[in-house]
C-alpha cells in the first residue's frame, strides 16, 4: 500500500465527511422524558410492564411494549418512586407489581436508571398512560 500525501489523505476525509455526513444527521436525538433527568448521553429506552422477580443480583421484569419479552436489569435502583410521591425499596417490589423502567445498554447488559410503580388509578393497561 502506497502512503498518502497530506493532500491524498485530505481528500479521504472529506469523501468520508461527504458519505457520512447524512447518516449522522438522519440518527435521532434522545427524546425528553417526561419523568425529570434522563441518564447521560441522553439515550434510553423504556419498558413498561410487571415485576416477575426481584434480588440483590438484578430485578427481571416482563415488558408488554412490542413484542412482550423477559427483561433482566443487572443494576437497578435500590428506591423505586411509588404513586403520590413516595419512595420505597426495590426489594419490596412484589411480582405482579406494575413498573415503568428506564434502562440503558451498555455493551449488551441492561443497566435500570429509573424505575417507576405504576399509578393503579391510571389510564391504560397496568395503569400506564396511554
Amino acid at each position: 500500500m502506497l502512503p498518502l500525501t497530506t493532500r491524498a489523505a485530505a481528500y479521504v476525509l472529506a469523501a468520508l465527511a461527504f458519505i457520512l455526513m447524512p447518516i449522522v444527521l438522519a440518527a435521532p436525538a434522545g427524546a425528553a422524558s417526561t419523568y425529570g433527568t434522563i441518564p447521560p448521553g441522553g439515550k434510553y429506552k423504556d419498558c413498561h410492564g410487571y415485576v416477575r422477580h426481584v434480588s440483590a443480583a438484578n430485578i427481571r421484569v416482563h415488558c408488554i411494549d412490542g413484542v412482550p419479552a423477559d427483561l433482566s436489569f443487572v443494576t437497578y435502583p435500590k428506591y423505586v418512586n411509588a404513586p403520590g410521591g413516595r419512595t420505597i425499596q426495590a426489594t419490596a417490589l412484589r411480582p405482579g407489581t406494575p413498573v415503568h423502567v428506564i434502562f440503558t445498554v451498555s455493551l449488551g447488559i441492561r443497566h435500570a436508571y429509573k424505575v417507576y410503580i405504576a399509578d393503579p388509578h391510571g389510564r391504560g393497561l397496568y395503569g400506564f398512560k396511554a
